[in-house]
């Protein structure tokens, strides 16, 4: 639960509002109130926001709690409200649950306050952690369905590569080596190489690639990826290099590590057309439970990290929205895009 608990309290009688909020911090829950007697002050302190809970008086002179309930779930329908009154009978009680309150409570019965809280904030912390689960699982089978999709996208654009790289080769033999259609050839060869690596990428995000982990040492593949990387980047971009010690090991596929490695660095190297400095880190990280709750597919305990930062022109935050969506990519298509998952 959070603490402080922002809590809006209806309430005409200043003793009262007094007597709730001390019954609550007695019970162990620390709260920041504001405390509204009409119409107009409950809509403007709904209007601002910032609010866990409310606690409504079921009568007072120019207002009521029903009312009240109303205006509040019209605009915050998971908004917990309690009632706490000391005029509430059964039926008013009945007609209040009905209407969408979360509970009620008594004024001469206030030590049933602080467990109707605690049990009114656990229910909209389980409602939210369900929506969470929920769109994960709906988005997973998004991506399942695009990821059958890409395969069968792939495996038919294979067939087509395999022809136009078929007769390209034959094409290659009949030409000679001062032929001037031979430069042409060797670009459609090179075209014909990314587009194999892309249908690549599709079948491994389809997963209808055979995937061949071992156990790695990030650190090795790291620098055997050295030298390439390097002519990757162009001599106006300085990179470096730094492994973490006493880094664990992963069980990885060492093809797949590399095409994401090379993913990233052609990135940085677009975002510094002008240089700058490129930085491939190793490190060994401890997530969290929490971390583990908010990150999809994460998991708690200790990982090796593979990092890669640079000094180029960032992400605008419209591309910051779609960072992680597969197959979404800023580059144009008069090149073969590279994509980073």
């Amino acid at each position: 639960m959070k603490s402080p608990l922002r809590i809006l309290h209806l309430e005409d009688d200043p003793n009262d509002a007094a007597l709730v909020q001390a019954t609550l911090e007695a019970d162990g829950i620390t709260c920041a109130t504001t405390c509204v007697s009409s119409r107009d002050d409950f809509v403007a302190a709904l209007e601002r926001g910032g609010i866990d809970l409310i606690l409504s008086d079921f009568t007072l002179p120019a207002f009521d709690g029903l009312s009240a309930l109303k205006i509040a779930h019209a605009g915050r329908p998971d908004l917990p409200v309690i009632m706490v009154s000391g005029t509430l009978g059964e039926e008013r009680a009945v007609d209040s649950l009905k209407n969408g309150a979360t509970d009620y409570v008594l004024k001469e019965r206030l030590p049933r306050l602080a467990p109707a809280v605690r049990r009114a904030m656990l229910e909209v912390e389980t409602r939210a952690e369900n929506k969470r689960l929920e769109g994960q699982f709906i988005g997973a089978q998004k991506m399942e369905v695009i990821g059958q999709l890409a395969a069968g996208v792939a495996h038919d654009f294979n067939n087509i590569l395999a022809v136009i790289m078929g007769n390209n080769e034959l094409l290659r033999s009949e030409l000679g080596p001062d032929s001037p259609l031979r430069e042409h050839a060797e670009e459609i060869r090179h075209a014909s190489e990314r587009a194999a690596g892309l249908t690549q990428q599709l079948l491994i995000f389809g997963r209808k690639q055979t995937v061949q982990p071992i156990v790695l040492d990030l650190n090795d593949v790291v620098k055997g990826l050295d030298k390439m990387l390097r002519r990757l980047i162009g001599e106006n971009i300085e990179m470096t290099i730094v492994p973490g010690k006493q880094n664990g090991r992963i069980n990885a596929d060492s093809g797949h590590v590399g095409q994401v490695l090379m993913n990233l660095v052609v990135n940085a190297r677009d975002a510094m057309p002008n240089g700058g400095r490129l930085t491939i880190a190793t490190n060994q990280v401890t997530l969290d439970e929490n971390y583990a709750r908010t990150h999809a597919g994460a998991m708690p305990g200790d990982h090796v990290m593979l990092s890669v930062s640079d000094t180029g022109t960032g992400l605008t935050e419209a591309v910051k929205a779609h960072l992680f969506q597969a197959f979404f990519t800023t580059k144009r298509w008069a090149r073969a895009p590279v994509w980073v998952w």
